[in-house]
């Protein structure tokens, strides 16, 4: 009788200690189950080809190395712009073209912004990445972490000043939805729901619906209620199409 008891007290403390060592995950630990949950480890060395919005877009990746590229139409002529650690250029009808710094710098910033958001939840493990866990939140009878996303100054970018705000399904570690601020021309709110999740080469590609705010200055953290409570309003459908994912060995 004894051993039994003794078998299940240790059964108990078992269960304990792990409910207790998953209550107690921080930011960075659910971060870093996010992205392996998603593929992310897979795109460190990579080739990841898609189409947003009748552009071409591709992302090739090799420890640390990067080539962001993407490719339009333009009347007659094929523009290409392209990035890498090394350089920037942009191409029509494969000559290249004298193009002002801080006009190759918006091109620059609008192909990285697609990959970006393209494939999160990775690169939110950067140096430059702040990560805060800020709570919780039961969405569609489905418990989530809410992780705020800052960024240092040195090394966050053009938009360091954006906010983003994750949800982060606690069983899966799968990132449902996100919000975000901004200001570039004008200053908004966004709040994405995934859609259309799909497991490419190991990779976890999802589409969203895009929400804008309908009250003036929202709190970021409260946009999933403002979602629960039907007060945002539909933008636009975040699409990618034809994704294609090679993984290098």
């Amino acid at each position: 009788m004894k051993k039994i008891i003794y078998i299940i007290l240790c059964i108990a403390t078992i269960t304990i200690q792990s409910c207790g060592d998953k209550s107690t995950l921080n930011a960075d630990q659910i971060i870093d189950k996010a992205i392996y949950a998603h593929g992310g480890h897979l795109l460190e060395q990579s080739t990841m080809v898609f189409n947003f919005r009748d552009v071409r877009y591709r992302a090739i990746r090799n420890n640390g190395e990067y080539e962001f590229t993407r490719i339009f139409k333009n009347d007659s002529s094929t523009v290409v712009d392209m990035f890498s650690n090394y350089k920037s250029m942009r191409l029509i009808n494969d000559i290249p073209q004298r193009v002002a710094d801080s006009v190759m710098n918006g091109y620059v910033s609008g192909v990285n912004s697609v990959i970006y958001f393209a494939q999160l939840p990775y690169s939110l493990d950067g140096p430059a990445v702040y990560r805060e866990l800020i709570g919780e939140k039961i969405i569609n009878n489905q418990p989530y972490y809410k992780v705020k996303i800052t960024f240092d100054p040195n090394g966050g970018g053009e938009d360091h000043e954006d906010e983003f705000i994750y949800w982060i399904q606690k069983e899966t570690y799968l990132v449902d939805y996100l919000a975000y601020s901004y200001c570039e021309e004008e200053c908004g709110y966004r709040f994405r729901e995934s859609i259309n999740r799909r497991n490419i080469n190991g990779v976890m590609i999802q589409d969203y619906n895009n929400y804008k705010e309908t009250i003036q200055d929202p709190d970021l953290s409260h946009m999933d209620q403002l979602f629960l409570d039907q007060k945002l309003d539909l933008l636009s459908k975040i699409i990618l199409e034809n994704v294609t994912i090679d993984i290098k060995d």
